[in-house]
């Protein structure tokens, strides 16, 4: 018998809740290693959008990460961000 848990009794997240809620059965090991691959996609997308987006607005380039990587070689602790 499932356990109804309010959003105050428990420290699970809303996604936590959800997932919870749409995998009431049991899946076979395969279909847990697809969902959990489709997952990761989905974060490893979301995290490559902040990130692009993080770059465009501070203007972040190549250019920018390389003079920050040579500054780490000398030595040097200046910031050249926008």
């Amino acid at each position: 018998m499932p356990v109804a848990l309010s959003d105050k009794e428990n420290n699970l997240t809303n996604l936590q809740i959800e997932l919870l809620k749409s995998l009431r059965y049991t899946v076979s090991d395969k279909q847990l290693h697809e969902i959990k691959s489709l997952l990761r996609l989905y974060f490893i997308e979301e995290l490559d959008k902040a990130i692009d987006k993080t770059e465009t607005e501070r203007n972040y380039t190549a250019e920018v990460y390389e003079s920050w990587l040579n500054e780490k070689k000398s030595g040097h602790t200046g910031n050249t961000s926008a």
